[in-house]
């Protein structure tokens, strides 16, 4: 299985709240109706998203450009899959429907493997996204491999009762077969080393977490190993399952 992230910004005219409506009343039906699509689901980034100030690896990147409005999930069984329905007229109208809501020009896809190291319990409503970029001085599949190893601290913070699921999703490395096929049809966009999907009952459970020293201290030390915060983008965000209810 192969999984796309679609980290979206709005057209500048659009109020976030506009963006998101005509996002899930009108352009959740493509998903819906694309028979290729396993899973689909929207991440509806929070009115008023209070994560870089409660989130220390947040703050780090003070010369970040516009935060995301959103990220789109799609599952497709196979890069063939996603191959095939990249030429169906379905998407030729969910391409044209993206015009009127989306800046293009200003949203990146990434093309991931996911790796769940604490599958989402119950709803999950509230999702921590964290766009990662690695480190200057190692390639991406060091990348990955260290922030395997690092996966250990979100299985803690789940004990502790304050994080409800924890998804590691890696881009595909440079090299990957699947990459090049992919970029024949202009899909592989890969802006990101990794993103990082994190559950939680509540904004509220969130905040408990993000002020616990395991994420402001032992979490971020551990980070800066592999990780260049600077270029981090992140966002709290609102679940929308629009296709199979799960992640």
């Amino acid at each position: 299985m192969i999984k796309l992230l679609y980290c979206l910004r709005r057209r500048p005219e659009l109020t976030l709240q506009e963006f998101q409506q005509h996002w899930a009343e009108h352009h959740s039906q493509f998903g819906r109706a694309n028979r290729q699509v396993l899973r689909y689901v929207q991440y509806h980034a929070l009115q008023d998203d209070p994560i870089r100030q409660a989130l220390p690896q947040a703050g780090a990147g003070h010369d970040d450009p516009a935060p995301y409005d959103g990220m789109a999930a799609a599952w497709f069984e196979s890069p063939s899959a996603l191959a095939e329905s990249m030429t169906s007229p379905n998407v030729a109208a969910a391409l044209e429907d993206e015009k009127l809501f989306i800046d293009h020009s200003r949203s990146s896809a990434v093309l991931c493997d996911e790796h769940v190291i604490v599958e989402p319990e119950g709803q999950g409503p509230i999702v921590l996204v964290e766009c990662l970029a690695r480190r200057a001085d190692i390639d991406r599949r060091f990348f990955s491999e260290r922030w395997l190893a690092h996966g250990h601290i979100g299985r803690k913070a789940n004990e502790l009762g304050l994080l409800q699921g924890y998804i590691q999703n890696h881009a595909l490395v440079e090299d990957d077969a699947r990459v090049r096929e992919l970029e024949k049809l202009g899909t592989a966009a890969q802006g990101w080393d990794g993103i990082v999907t994190a559950y939680f009952h509540s904004i509220a459970v969130a905040k408990a977490l993000f002020g616990n020293p395991l994420a402001s201290e032992e979490s971020f030390e551990d980070e800066k190993q592999f990780i260049d915060h600077s270029k981090g983008q992140y966002m709290l965000a609102r679940r929308h399952v629009v296709k199979d209810f799960v992640r």
